[in-house]
């Protein structure tokens, strides 16, 4: 049986901010030093986080993709050709 988890939560404790698809009992035990029912039954239980759509497609609109690696010259040209050679050299 396969479980799909389709929601995000946070943990409960205060100012924490971790969220995760569930919160584990080492994040309880590292960051709060409280077992995991300890600290549910002090903060109660995970939060559902909900995620603005509209905000997340802005941030999308904006988002500028890098640019491709060794553009600076064709490979067929000398320069290349003598850095190719350069490297082979330094292998060695």
């Amino acid at each position: 049986m396969t479980i799909i988890i389709r929601s995000t939560v946070k943990c409960p404790y205060p100012n924490c901010g971790h969220t995760g698809d569930v919160i584990t009992a080492l994040h309880c035990r590292t960051a709060h030093n409280m077992e995991r029912k300890e600290l549910f039954g002090k903060y109660g239980k995970p939060e559902g986080v909900k995620f603005d759509t509209q905000a997340e497609k802005k941030n999308l609109e904006r988002h500028v993709m890098p640019k491709p690696l060794n553009t600076g010259y064709p490979s067929n040209t000398a320069h290349a050709k003598d850095m190719r050679t350069s490297r082979s050299k330094k292998k060695r």
